[in-house]
């Protein structure tokens, strides 16, 4: 197998790495769940967080770098954006 390059990364934060992201908890401490990046693009619309069982995307008045990230775990499916501001990069093989 090829080693990973890299080759068209278009921001720090992009395809290949893993973020943290705030999850919204009832009765207890937020959690930070991992999550895997597809994709890095400046938009106006981004769900924010802490994120909810019921949240959505929403449009916002200012563009930012937004990620494109998939939850990791048992369903790992549904792709969503968030704003790079409200992730942490974790250290890992993609540096």
């Amino acid at each position: 197998m090829s080693r990973f390059t890299g080759y068209g990364r278009t921001n720090d934060i992009d395809f290949g790495d893993y973020v943290e992201i705030e999850q919204h908890r009832y009765y207890a401490p937020n959690e930070m769940f991992i999550h895997k990046v597809i994709g890095a693009l400046k938009s106006n619309t981004w769900m924010d967080t802490p994120i909810r069982h019921d949240s959505k995307e929403v449009l916002h008045d200012t563009s930012e770098i937004v990620l494109n990230v998939i939850c990791c775990g048992i369903d790992e499916t549904k792709v969503f954006r968030v704003r790079q501001a409200d992730c942490t990069k974790l250290k890992g093989a993609n540096k």
